[in-house]
């Protein structure tokens, strides 16, 4: 029969609990609490929670005397926890040297003698193992085991609440992410681009920097898509957005505002002299050639600059501006290749 858990060892599970409860719902930062809490509670010499993926079972937190161990993989089969997870039970062992239920190399490496391992589930659903550790044989006793049998409900009912949690964050970031990028290219599409813009030219009303918006125009798609197919199009487009994107600073917007024209946003101190000369300078660097399985293209881009506030002070104005220097440059570059 189990030995029911002391007062004061109740009044420590209640607290952990409680703790548990209001903690954040980042699953790293609560599969760090949880081992670290039930280390603490049982008196062990580390803790360790296991994550199954695919057929391992992984170290993904770690504390304590297993704290180095973290990452270790695991095989399911054939280990102490793959067995508690088949059994749906607490499992302990109560030396490792002795227990032929355990992998005796893995325990050797982590360096622990006995163990209280811990299968969490919510209804079907696999959250984890969690054992704690200690590096002397029957380092526990069945007190100990009643007061993680006491905790494990709270456990369980946490983390997947928390891990409902991070999947929601994951679709809203995916979703978000979507909205607001160009799948072919990977960059930021015409409604982020315009957001920026916005946000921009709202916050320059109150500083002293300035701002410039550059559109470009791909001089040769038609004729790449009317020779060698739209995968060759898709080619020619993603290759310019890569070859500019590496020419630009982090804090820079480069956006495809559709079909083969993009939209670059600098914010900057510099002199608008300056900017001009670096566009040039990059106009240049994007163009050349690249190849498509075995054929040569040849990447040509116009470009048209309107600054703020001078060109203009608001959204519209500014990207009718660089639009119109876009199309004068084009025009330009076309009378000079005749």
């Amino acid at each position: 029969m189990a030995t029911s858990p002391s007062e004061s060892t109740l009044k420590k599970i209640l607290k952990i609990q409680t703790e548990l409860t209001s903690a954040s719902p980042e699953v790293p930062l609560l599969l760090d609490l949880i081992t670290i809490r039930s280390k603490e509670l049982v008196g062990g010499d580390g803790a360790v929670f296991e994550l199954v993926e695919g057929e391992d079972l992984v170290y993904r937190a770690a504390n304590g005397s297993a704290a180095n161990q973290i990452g270790l993989r695991l095989k399911v089969s054939g280990s102490f926890s793959g067995l508690s997870l088949q059994s749906k039970e607490i499992l302990y062992c109560v030396d490792s040297e002795e227990d032929n239920r355990v992998n005796r190399e893995a325990c050797r490496t982590v360096g622990l003698r006995s163990m209280i391992v811990v299968p969490l589930y919510f209804d079907k659903e696999v959250l984890g193992v969690l054992k704690v550790l200690s590096l002397k044989p029957a380092g526990f006793t069945d007190s100990d085991i009643s007061a993680m049998h006491m905790l494990s409900g709270t456990m369980a009912a946490i983390l997947h609440n928390a891990y409902r949690w991070a999947e929601r964050e994951k679709r809203l970031q995916s979703m978000s992410y979507l909205a607001s990028h160009d799948s072919l290219t990977g960059i930021y599409n015409r409604s982020a681009f315009y957001d920026y813009l916005r946000r921009g030219i709202a916050r320059l009303e109150s500083n002293s920097i300035s701002l410039t918006v550059v559109m470009f125009d791909l001089d040769g798609l038609k004729l790449v898509n009317d020779s060698y197919g739209h995968a060759a199009g898709d080619f020619y487009i993603s290759q310019f957005a890569k070859r500019l994107s590496n020419l630009i600073q982090d804090h820079d917007v480069l956006a495809r505002l559709g079909g083969d024209e993009f939209g670059l946003i600098l914010m900057n101190p510099e002199p608008k002299e300056s900017v001009t000369s670096f566009l040039t300078s990059i106009a240049k660097l994007v163009e050349g050639e690249v190849q498509f399985e075995s054929q040569p293209l040849i990447i040509k881009a116009s470009y048209g600059i309107a600054h703020y506030p001078e060109d203009g002070n608001d959204l519209d104005s500014l990207v009718a501006k660089a639009d119109e220097r876009m199309y004068a440059n084009k025009r330009e570059r076309k009378k000079n290749q005749e």
